[in-house]
């Protein structure tokens, strides 16, 4: 038998026509090697099927075959082929792209053509030690080509075996890469980079690719089950999506996709989205924050732009005016179908709220252009049980004030006892639900004048306050303090400087003689332990001196005795909104591991309930430890609508509970 003609050679590199770095650092993923070579005989399947007439499209197909034994993998296509000639030409001369030739050709009648053939191939010198080509030309009399390289610029030519037109790739891999000679390796590649290449991808018995992205139909085309469907399909999800916008624009750029919006609700894993990028129907890559804006990353989808490079890189798409060209456009088109949806389908834009409002929120606090779009379309769900826009809530609540405050609670199912004091005085309230709400209630401020939103938590509001009661006396509210502050173990020491307290007697003369037996000295400060000033002392002094001193007292803890307008609430906790919008953000950018601000709060004593009443009694009576017990007691009740007790502070608060039920024995 005659031995067979062989050639040897040396390839032909032209530097200044492709990357630096061809073989092992060509990509930053080696997985890359297998969506290239697929890629590559999907190209060739389309030029085929414009060259040969003949040629039967539809039964066109790619195989891929594993050899874990010799740890080989072979994609073997029908596509156009090449003769001995073209691979000198297309794979021995890396600088000529086998696309761009054939392109020029048939110009009027190609689309979707991969190309970057050599440059492509050669990626797969990453995991191998041994690459051979073995192909059949469609071209009439030819015959086949077989080509071996070993990663060196030496290869070697002969005749091939191939007997139907075609090509077969065979990648033997090398030590370091044998982790691809794994079926389970291999499918995880092709679903992942290949899923919507137009040709079946048949591997391991059966085809493993979906062949049509959605995005490539017409929106008009597309039935509401189909897009599901393809959701649940493509991104694993069991739960139907919320909705969808199908992207499709020709100029002044090309782009195709579709975004999905899931359920996210206020669930801990909501910021995992997943939207790829594909170019002509071939993965490029996931969640690339300079393409897709952040926000956006919350959601799942796919978006096909033809002009962005298979190699596309980080540093490509930050300095590509193009793209920022793109993301605007994404912006404005999510923006728009919100407008819309809230103009036409108020029912169906409020039912996307409660499902997405998370993903809107961030999306206002991330993007200025989103922020404008969304500012006044904005919802809040109110007690009442519809939602209110910012405006909305002024027309209902004019109060002729000129400014108006926006009172909002924790959540629907706390704070039950200020929500119903609220409601009782026809204060309209909205809840806040999500942890950005306290981020987006400081920017809706900045942009709407003269509002404020107010948690009914952070003052007394005048509207709740009964000033004109006169069920409790003077002194009595006094001593609530006192009884209070000695319950909560709080040190209250008001601290004067000499030239302040100097200004203290000049205002309140009689202070000189009644406080003089009081006077702790230390240094050049000037201190009154409050708690020790007798009733009678404190009744001389008068209600202005005593808030004066007050004023001169620091303790974390203050009491405050103010009449409310129900009799139900013995004590209400209040918390400055200025320090809890500092807790809240300190909680979220530590993820919950913060400090405790609000250790520094108010409580309000009502003297209105009948509790509080009876303690005044049992102090008269001398049962310190019972008056102890149940006013640090009520304070833990009021303080528990506010927070989550720690273990320790749950510990104590049933151990006073139990002391509490048994002193009704």
């Amino acid at each position: 038998m005659a031995k067979k003609k062989q050639e040897t050679g040396a390839l032909s590199i032209h530097t200044e026509n492709i990357f630096p770095i061809i073989k092992k650092w060509l990509y930053s993923q080696h997985d890359i090697f297998l969506r290239e070579l697929v890629s590559n005989a999907v190209d060739a399947i389309s030029k085929r099927k414009y060259a040969d007439e003949s040629f039967d499209a539809a039964a066109a197909k790619i195989e891929i075959k594993l050899d874990t034994g010799k740890k080989t993998l072979e994609i073997i296509d029908s596509g156009i082929g090449m003769t001995a000639d073209e691979i000198k030409k297309y794979i021995n001369q890396i600088a000529f792209s086998g696309a761009e030739e054939f392109v020029n050709k048939f110009k009027d009648v190609q689309s979707n053509i991969i190309g970057h053939f050599g440059l492509g191939f050669y990626s797969s010198f990453m995991v191998a030690d041994k690459v051979t080509i073995d192909s059949l030309s469609y071209l009439e009399g030819s015959t086949p080509a077989f080509w071996e390289c070993d990663g060196s610029t030496s290869y070697t030519m002969s005749e091939g075996k191939r007997k139907e037109v075609g090509t077969t790739i065979t990648v033997h891999f090398n030590k370091e890469s044998e982790e691809y000679a794994s079926t389970a390796k291999i499918t995880e590649i092709l679903e992942r980079y290949c899923n919507f290449m137009p040709v079946p991808i048949m591997f391991d018995g059966k085809q493993i690719n979906q062949t049509e992205a959605l995005w490539n139909r017409k929106p008009k085309d597309v039935k509401p089950e189909e897009y599901i469907e393809f959701y649940k399909q493509v991104f694993h999800d069991f739960k139907d999506p919320v909705f969808w916008i199908h992207l499709n624009v020709d100029f002044p750029f090309n782009l195709k996709g579709i975004l999905y919006f899931p359920k996210l609700r206020n669930e801990p894993e909501f910021f995992k989205g997943e939207v790829k990028l594909f170019c002509n129907n071939v993965f490029v890559a996931d969640n690339l924050e300079d393409l897709i804006p952040e926000f956006l990353l919350l959601l799942k989808g796919g978006i096909d732009i033809p002009d962005i490079p298979l190699n596309v890189s980080r540093s490509f798409l930050q300095n590509d005016a193009q793209v920022k060209k793109i993301s605007q456009y994404i912006i404005k088109k999510v923006a728009d179908h919100f407008k819309e949806t809230f103009k036409e389908d108020r029912k169906k834009y409020e039912e996307y709220w409660e499902d997405i409002n998370t993903f809107i929120k961030f999306g206002m606090l991330k993007e200025d252009d989103f922020f404008e779009a969304m500012k006044d379309i904005a919802i809040f769900k109110s007690a009442s049980g519809d939602f209110l826009t910012i405006e909305e809530y002024k027309a209902r609540n004019a109060s002729g004030e000129e400014d108006t405050k926006i009172w909002y609670a924790a959540g629907e199912d706390t704070q039950v006892s200020y929500l119903k004091l609220m409601k009782e005085q026809g204060i309209e309230v909205v809840y806040q639900n999500s942890p950005l709400d306290i981020h987006l209630f400081q920017r809706l401020e900045t942009k709407f004048e003269k509002t404020q939103f107010i948690r009914v938590d952070s003052e007394v509001n005048e509207l709740l306050e009964d000033k004109e009661s006169k069920s409790m006396a003077a002194p009595d509210r006094a001593l609530l303090k006192r009884i209070f502050y000695r319950a909560m173990q709080q040190k209250l020491e008001a601290s004067f400087s000499k030239e302040s307290y100097k200004e203290f007697l000049k205002k309140y003369p009689a202070a000189a003689t009644e406080l003089t037996p009081y006077i702790i000295q230390k240094d050049e400060q000037t201190l009154f332990n409050l708690l020790e000033l007798p009733a009678e002392v404190q009744e001389k002094l008068g209600n202005e001196a005593m808030q004066e001193l007050d004023n001169h007292a620091y303790s974390e803890l203050k009491i405050e005795v103010k009449s409310l307008k129900t009799k139900e609430i013995p004590g209400m906790i209040v918390f400055s909104e200025f320090m809890r919008r500092w807790h809240d953000m300190d909680m979220i950018s530590r993820m919950g591991g913060g400090s405790d601000m609000l250790r520094n709060h108010s409580l309000v004593v009502n003297p209105e309930n009948e509790t509080i009443q009876k303690l005044l009694k049992l102090e008269a009576e001398g049962k310190t430890e019972e008056v102890n017990t149940i006013g640090s007691y009520i304070h833990d009740l009021s303080l528990l609508e506010q927070k989550p007790f720690s273990g320790e502070e749950l510990k104590s608060f049933i151990a006073k509970a139990n002391k509490v039920l048994q002193y009704l024995i």
